[in-house]
């Protein structure tokens, strides 16, 4: 593994990890993680990388901005943030292989959705990990048991103090972050992707709605 760093079109520093194959090849994936983790996603996306890197391809892995390594404040993080930080990503690997393939898991998903479908001459082909594709069915309205009951306090902390907490780590998201929920559709936007591409979603799933992968 190479560690490197880089910065999004804002200037917000950004870290990243090469996985690199023995072999010379033109072909690389970029593998974007979910909320409140990093790129090591648990230790899935290193797994992952490894596997691929034993099939000849260049991986990398990056944390969002207010994530992991990578500078700025989670509170500060926003949806057109995350896109800029994705697309720095991916302008840096094309600089070294001509052929991309991008993984987004959960609501890296949704960021991946949105990406791809205004840059897929940049991409070979899009896989999704239980993306998060209805920032509505998931956030601002959702219906499974882990966020739901936490609807109203998420509300209320968002209009009195501008920001809430997500997930057991109690990780800090602002409100811009929501105001940009009610703009942004991967759903709408996915349709619109030519490119091969596949979404895998488990029908248990109990913290992005299956149904919306459908």
């Amino acid at each position: 593994m190479k560690r490197i760093t880089f910065k999004s079109k804002d200037g917000t520093k950004l870290v990243g990890v090469w996985h690199l194959p023995k072999s010379k090849t033109n072909k690389a994936v970029v593998l974007a993680h979910g909320i409140t983790v990093n790129k090591d996603e648990s230790g899935v996306f290193v797994q992952l990388a490894d596997q691929l890197v034993e099939n000849g391809f260049a991986v990398f892995r990056f944390d969002f901005r207010g994530h992991g390594k990578s500078g700025g404040k989670s509170v500060d993080m926003t949806l057109s943030g995350e896109l800029s930080d994705l697309t720095a990503a991916i302008n840096l690997v094309k600089q070294q292989y001509c052929q991309i393939g991008l993984l987004g898991a959960s609501f890296g998903g949704g960021i991946s959705a949105l990406y791809t479908a205004k840059n897929q001459e940049k991409l070979q082909a899009l896989c999704l990990w239980n993306p998060v594709l209805n920032y509505d069915h998931c956030f601002l309205n959702p219906t499974l048991p882990w966020i739901a009951a936490r609807k109203t306090h998420i509300r209320n902390d968002i209009q009195t103090q501008r920001w809430t907490t997500l997930g057991k780590r109690n990780f800090i998201l602002g409100r811009k972050l929501f105001e940009e929920m009610v703009i942004f559709r991967p759903y709408e936007e996915i349709v619109k992707i030519n490119i091969p591409k596949i979404i895998i979603h488990g029908d248990k799933d109990t913290k992005v709605p299956y149904e919306d992968s459908k």
